[in-house]
């Protein structure tokens, strides 16, 4: 099995069950998952949209909406001035063009939308490989209740998957109770991958999905990074979110780091960080992990207290890059947001609804 995707379904797995409790680098080895905060208590919700930059439409459009049921909308019109704004956010050139869509699974609240920025031209890759030991922003997860199924329909539609066979492997719970967990990886557009995964045995899946359709997600979003434990504050001390689990993984042929970050009281939209150590860390291309630049390039959260954020970024020394700036978008309504960008220069969006 891909042993950072193993390690994510065991940790998903595990979050209302507990896991492998003896590679716990600390807290509740019952349920290293288990929430330590209330929701009501969370400043910060949790990943409300990933944005990705392409100027592919029609290869993001046959995966995520023909293969995975995503409903599309687009392009969106913005006012000059919203755009002005907006590109101010994102730090998107004023000479590139640019349309804007919306990947969404209407039918299931707790889902992560998709915010797709469509180029007029290429622009730089941030990543140049699906390997999965290359520093970058590297894909989502989507709870499938059938993943053989789901395999079948995307490899038919000649998506290839990044692994020989979808892999079904045991865990066991605390109370010794044992279920499996099934996943399909597949090689995605804009060297991202998109992963399949499902758990048996009557146990809740990882995220919210349609009972109708037996489809759900994304309901996380991850990072290959150079620095857990910077990004580890930027996100606990910053946006005060909290970290669920944080495991060294070693007894695989290239040990990693696991690390799980999610909003308090939260059991979606969840952010893994995974770190190689530096032997086995593969450099990206060099390309910042923002926009313009090509793959997933924003993550946006929703926030209760805009200032509030802000000021805890300027006490980290996390300046602001753009904002605080009150607009309308399609894809968040009349907000008011505020861009940083985290350690490893990817950018992170925060925002009011007003």
């Amino acid at each position: 099995m891909s042993h950072p995707i193993r390690a994510f379904l065991a940790l998903a797995a595990a979050i209302s069950f507990g896991s492998l409790s003896d590679q716990a680098l600390a807290q509740n080895t019952e349920d290293v998952m288990a929430s330590t905060s209330r929701a009501e208590d969370a400043n910060t919700g949790p990943l409300h949209t990933v944005t990705l930059i392409t100027p592919d439409l029609t290869a993001l459009r046959k995966l995520y909406e023909t293969g995975l049921g995503l409903t599309v909308t687009g392009p969106h019109t913005l006012s000059d001035e919203a755009r002005n704004t907006q590109n101010r956010l994102w730090g998107m050139p004023e000479d590139l063009g640019y349309s804007v869509y919306l990947f969404r699974r209407p039918s299931v609240e707790g889902t992560i939308q998709m915010r797709v920025i469509v180029t007029d031209q290429p622009t730089p890759n941030m990543r140049s490989s699906w390997n999965r030991q290359q520093l970058g922003p590297y894909g989502m997860g989507f709870p499938t209740l059938n993943v053989f199924e789901a395999d079948e329909e995307l490899r038919a539609l000649g998506f290839e998957r990044a692994v020989p066979e979808v892999e079904v492997f045991q865990v066991t719970a605390p109370n010794g109770d044992s279920y499996p967990v099934s996943e399909a990886p597949f090689f995605g557009p804009e060297y991202l991958r998109i992963i399949a995964i499902g758990r048996g045995g009557g146990r809740p899946q990882v995220g919210a999905y349609n009972e109708a359709t037996g489809r759900g997600g994304p309901v996380y979003a991850t990072q290959i990074v150079p620095d857990a434990d910077a990004m580890i504050a930027f996100f606990t001390n910053v946006l005060d979110m909290e970290v669920r689990s944080d495991r060294m993984w070693r007894e695989y042929e290239i040990p990693f780091r696991f690390s799980l970050i999610h909003a308090k009281g939260s059991q979606t939209g969840h952010t893994p960080l995974v770190e190689y150590e530096d032997e086995h860390e593969i450099a990206g291309t060099g390309v910042a992990p923002r926009p313009p630049n090509r793959g997933m390039a924003i993550w946006s959260y929703k926030v209760r207290d805009l200032d509030a954020i802000i000021a805890r970024g300027v006490a980290a020394g996390v300046p602001v890059q753009a904002g605080p700036e009150t607009y309308e978008s399609p894809s968040l309504g009349k907000h008011r947001a505020a861009t940083f960008h985290a350690p490893n220069g990817f950018m992170i969006e925060v925002f009011e609804q007003r």
